[in-house]
């Protein structure tokens, strides 16, 4: 990770750090591949939380409990295509919309299921955790 991803995160509170196993897991339940920096960040910390930016806070769930989460607020029977990674603390989930071969960083309303509700941060994690801490 660079710098400037480290230094927003000098601020949240970290875990211990996952294992691969814990991430292929993941993949295989799902039957997806993972965002690669998102993979990094949670081999550097599994989970982080905190506030970020100039009055915003974010929640990124370990990976241990992505699949129990996800089912909990049956985001695949409602949002096809999008994964749960985390949320704002409040009402606001984040996630990874899988379109193909095109994995797109997305927010949405924790009690929404339309997908036209959607606001996309575009494919790089570490560019959502950036336009994230403005």
């Amino acid at each position: 990770m660079n710098e400037s991803i480290l230094e927003i995160l000098k601020k949240m509170d970290k875990e211990t750090p996952a294992t691969k196993i814990m991430i292929e897991k993941v993949e295989k339940e799902w039957n997806i591949s993972l965002p690669c920096e998102y993979k990094q960040l949670i081999l550097f910390s599994n989970g982080i939380e905190g506030p970020i930016g100039k009055a915003s806070y974010l929640s990124i769930w370990p990976i241990n409990e992505l699949i129990e989460l996800n089912q909990e607020y049956a985001v695949d029977e409602f949002l096809s295509g999008i994964k749960y990674f985390g949320s704002d603390g409040g009402d606001i989930a984040y996630g990874f919309e899988f379109d193909h071969d095109r994995t797109t960083i997305i927010e949405i309303p924790f009690d929404s299921i339309n997908k036209e509700e959607v606001k996309k941060y575009g494919e790089s994690f570490f560019e959502f955790l950036i336009e994230k801490n403005k």
